[in-house]
């Protein structure tokens, strides 16, 4: 059973590890979000994914007022390597779905790269839409890496 929560203050080291924060500024500027978890702090909110009482994820919200309109998030997740292909990511994508769509929110858009087919095979199975590619939408060692966007609404039916 998969379960979205706020983190708990002595989770702080394991969620730095799922989210493979490698350097001390990083750390240091994911600190602040972290202690306000299950709050908004700026346009951040995140969330602890459990499986079976373990912690093996990280659920990021997302709004930008200048950027996004009313009641739409995007979000961000990421799962422990052990722990990917077991259905874990799929039922997370249901249950942020369902967490957004009760605090109000019509709709959460999501992407990933081109050959995470785990990921894209996750929003499928969750009722995610594929919405199309966004181009170029990041440049890792100077190459630019596609991304996949889909979305859910709460209109999806």
């Amino acid at each position: 059973m998969v379960i979205l929560r706020p983190y708990r203050s002595e989770e702080f080291e394991e969620a730095c590890r799922i989210r493979e924060l490698t350097t001390l500024e990083r750390v240091e500027r994911f600190r602040a979000r972290f202690e306000q978890s299950g709050q908004w702090h700026e346009h951040y909110l995140h969330l602890a994914i459990e499986a079976d009482g373990v912690l093996v994820g990280d659920m990021q919200l997302r709004h930008c007022d200048f950027t996004m309109p009313e009641g739409a998030l995007e979000m961000g997740l990421e799962l422990l390597p052990e722990v990917r292909g077991k259905g874990i990511g799929t039922q997370a994508l249901k249950e942020v779905a369902r967490y957004a769509f009760a605090q109000g929110h019509h709709r959460v858009e999501g992407s990933t790269t081109e050959g995470n087919i785990g990921m894209r095979k996750s929003f499928e199975k969750a009722g995610w839409v594929f919405e199309g590619v966004l181009r170029n939408l990041f440049v890792e060692d100077g190459a630019p890496v596609d991304y996949y966007s889909y979305a859910i609404t709460k209109f999806d039916g």
